[in-house]
């Protein structure tokens, strides 16, 4: 006998899906997503819905981002976010993409990493929503016995088959027995958690596909793997990187990341405009069809954009005031009211800025100086090193960049 359909619930499924494929590079598979959502909506169990974190850094950028926009998006649909701290893989470090083993690190660091991580982390989920999980929770206690018993649940043959690890045996670089373990860790983390489904970038679905491995050996449903693109940085060329320094973060003040916004070319702009400015796929295609009929003007849709990358993390009123703030300065060449200001000593150009806390090292002022970064409002660029600021620079402004000011007092 055919199976009846509730009306109402196809609907749901209907409505959930194309919300939450929208913006998605892959899912796999696909009709057991559409399948979960229906028991899900019928039976009004939430989904359990997984991303991981290596706590290999504390700064969070707006590439990653991606994934946890998307989980939120879950938990305004009544899912489950599960967030996985990877406190144990941390310690080995994500082969992906890595021509080369990533340098341990120490518990302390990843403990002092995942709590930095998760302040972030919570200003994009919900985090009532949300449950937390570390990994030492599970692999800590792990016996030899164990890890041999998760070790005969996949084979060599696959985990070599990982572009990555074929590439370095390939190119005979090194590769390391205990770098195979990652994949298998992090499926193993699905079982433990019982993930429906599973978020991570393009670069990771071999690891996510390893989770439903792991779950079907253990009796499990196997959880369907959500994969999101890996955004372009500001540079316009590669990936998002803090190591690239072509990044937005988290933590970045809220002028900065208005101008970081501003400061990428057009292509981008589209992209992030689908992935991070939480548009729903109409929003997105008028705002794309606007912009190729040339009815909206690159400049504007960019402030926009701008606007509500700043709006989503700091509030409306914040993004409405970067973006006035922005127009002042670069439209009308005015110096911002809030331009910090500095009581000259008699001090070196370098040990003004470190001072002045708008700059992290000494290394970092020589950098500017040595890119012609550094100068006075409305005068000449400052190269010299050695230069002292005395009181004939008294009432006169430095602009470091493009976005940072200093009255000198």
């Amino acid at each position: 006998m055919e199976e009846i359909l509730d009306p109402q619930v196809e609907q749901e499924v209907i409505r959930q899906f194309k919300l939450l494929s929208f913006g998605v590079s892959e899912i796999t598979p696909e009709d057991e997503f559409k399948g979960m959502l229906r028991r899900s909506i019928a039976t009004k169990t939430p989904l359990r819905v997984k991303c991981g974190i290596d706590p290999t850094g504390s700064d969070v950028h707006l590439g990653h981002t991606v994934p946890y926009r998307k989980m939120r998006q879950f938990q305004e649909l009544g899912h489950i976010g599960v967030v996985i701290i990877g406190d144990f893989t941390a310690q080995i470090g994500d082969p992906t993409g890595k021509n080369e083993s990533r340098q341990a690190l120490s518990r302390e660091d990843v403990d002092e990493n995942a709590k930095k991580y998760l302040e972030q982390v919570f200003q994009i989920v919900d985090k009532d929503k949300t449950e937390v999980h570390f990994q030492s929770k599970w692999f800590d206690d792990a016996s030899l016995k164990d890890v041999i018993s998760w070790a005969s649940q996949t084979t060599v043959a696959k985990l070599i088959s990982h572009d990555t690890f074929k590439k370095r045996l390939e190119e005979g670089s090194t590769l390391s027995l205990h770098e195979l373990f990652y994949p298998m860790l992090q499926g193993y983390d699905s079982v433990c958690v019982k993930a429906d489904v599973e978020l991570g970038g393009s670069d990771q679905k071999f690891n996510v596909l390893m989770g439903r491995d792991y779950q079907k050996v253990n009796k499990q449903r196997p959880q369907v793997a959500m994969l999101l693109p890996i955004i372009t940085g500001t540079c316009g060329t590669q990936k998002m990187s803090k190591s690239l320094n072509n990044y937005i973060g988290i933590l970045d003040e809220p002028f900065d990341k208005f101008g970081k916004v501003m400061s990428i070319s057009d292509d981008v702009m589209v992209e992030y405009y689908k992935y991070v400015a939480q548009l729903s796929e109409e929003e997105f295609s008028k705002i794309e069809q606007e912009l190729k009929s040339g009815n909206m003007h690159p400049n504007i849709a960019k402030k926009d954009l701008a606007q509500r990358v700043v709006a989503f993390f700091h509030g409306d009123e914040c993004g409405a005031e970067m973006r006035a703030k922005f127009e002042a300065v670069f439209a009308k060449g005015k110096i911002p009211d809030d331009a910090p200001e500095y009581k000259l000593c008699g001090e070196t150009l370098v040990t003004l800025l470190v001072n002045s806390k708008l700059f992290k090292s000494a290394g970092e002022v020589r950098r500017l100086l040595k890119q012609n970064a550094v100068g006075l409002v409305d005068g000449e660029k400052l190269t010299d090193m050695e230069l002292i600021l005395d009181d004939t620079f008294k009432g006169k402004t430095l602009k470091v960049g493009k976005r940072k000011f200093i009255k000198l007092v």
